[in-house]
C-alpha cells in the first residue's frame, strides 16, 4: 500500500522501495544502504530523507539540499 506525502509516493515491497515524485521514479533495492534509512523513515512517517535521496540521485548540489531543508521546515511549521 502506498504512503503519500504531497506529490511523493512511496511503495514498499520485499525487494525494495520505489519512490515516485512528479514524473520521475526511483528504485531503492533492498541491498542499497539507503534502504535501511528508508524503512525507518517510513515507520516514523518521516519523508525528508526521501526528498534528500531524490536530490542526491538528480545530482543536485548542497545549495539545493539546504534550500530543500528550509522549505520543508517552513511547511512543517505551518
Amino acid at each position: 500500500m502506498p504512503d503519500f506525502h504531497q506529490r511523493l509516493a512511496v511503495f514498499r515491497s520485499d525487494s525494495g522501495i520505489t519512490l515516485s515524485f512528479g514524473d520521475k521514479t526511483y528504485y531503492v533495492d533492498a541491498s542499497d544502504p539507503f534502504h535501511n534509512i528508508a524503512c525507518k523513515s517510513l515507520d516514523q512517517d518521516d519523508y525528508l530523507p526521501f526528498y534528500v535521496e531524490i536530490a542526491k540521485r538528480e545530482g543536485l548540489g548542497p545549495e539545493f539540499r539546504d534550500a530543500l531543508f528550509r522549505m520543508i521546515e517552513d511547511l512543517e511549521e505551518n
